[in-house]
């Protein structure tokens, strides 16, 4: 997608090691057209696979799986991964650990809302190492639910994260790839 393209090579700051701030237009501050077009795009590429859901995990994917699923027309269903509020206690788990945070954490999602008769396209907004996506395959895997594929706004490339998946027979479709991060600067590919 070469709008969000121009926006990483023109906004986004890259952080200690490899990590990249798009939070200016992603994730913190997002640009709701842009997201809503993003959305678009991922949902024509998976139309056709029977999708009942869009799956991400608290907080940054939540925008993008929104738009994505509305895009689809079925719900959005985000995995908790802080334990705020009210969450019914039957739920499904799975442990990831945030590459970003450093720190390993609990998903959650109700059975209420995940199931056997559920195909799930799992969103997210950055594919790294993959610990996120992992953690939300065995959430599906655990409801008994079926994988579309997992649809991310921007995947490193010289992160495991793509490659595992793909290696699981997982389809994974990246509205941008960062190649690498050399001197500072983002080079996709």
């Amino acid at each position: 997608m070469e709008e969000l393209k121009r926006r990483i090579l023109s906004q986004a700051v890259v952080g200690e090691g490899d990590i990249i701030h798009v939070d200016m237009f992603l994730n913190h501050c997002i640009d709701v057209a842009l997201m809503e077009r993003m959305g678009e795009v991922l949902a024509k590429r998976f139309r056709g696979e029977k999708i009942t859901k869009v799956l991400t995990v608290e907080s940054s994917g939540i925008a993008l799986a929104c738009f994505t699923a509305r895009a689809l027309g079925v719900p959005a269903v985000y995995a908790k991964r802080f334990r705020t509020g009210y969450i019914d206690p039957d739920v499904y788990s799975a442990e990831a650990h945030s590459f970003t945070m450093d720190k390993t954490y609990t998903m959650r999602v109700s059975k209420k809302y995940l199931d056997q008769d559920d195909v799930v396209l799992v969103v997210d907004d950055i594919l790294s190492n993959g610990q996120s996506a992992l953690g939300m395959l065995e959430l599906v895997s655990k409801a008994g639910g079926e994988v579309a594929g997992v649809a991310v706004a921007i995947e490193k490339s010289m992160r495991e994260g793509g490659r595992v998946l793909r290696r699981m027979g997982v389809r994974v479709e990246a509205l941008a790839t960062v190649e690498r991060v050399e001197d500072g600067r983002i080079i996709l590919q």
